[in-house]
């Protein structure tokens, strides 16, 4: 598996490097009034992958910390329902004879 993520990040590097030194005239960026200098065009599109990579993280961030809070509660009640079988396995039997 690790030289499975090691070949698509080097393979995702060439990508990037390839586009960017396909991309290199310059460009202003405009919004709402406010205009930028001149970058060159891959530039506001890796801040873009950027900043949608970060907003990703911080999404998925908050639903790991969730479902592990939910991890621990039940490895607790898992751990508390062996304990109780256990102790019913534990149990001497009564005859009623």
């Amino acid at each position: 598996m690790n030289w499975l993520n090691v070949g698509v990040s080097v393979g995702l590097a060439a990508v990037a490097t390839a586009f960017a030194l396909a991309n290199t005239m310059p460009v202003k960026m405009g919004f709402l009034g406010w205009t930028s200098a001149e970058h060159a065009l891959f530039m506001p599109v890796f801040m873009a992958f950027f900043f949608g990579f970060l907003g990703g993280v911080l999404a998925l961030s908050f639903s790991r910390r969730k479902h592990k809070r939910e991890i621990s509660f039940l490895r607790k009640e898992n751990s508390l329902l062996h304990q109780e079988v256990e102790n019913l396995r534990n149990i001497p039997l009564q005859d009623d004879l």
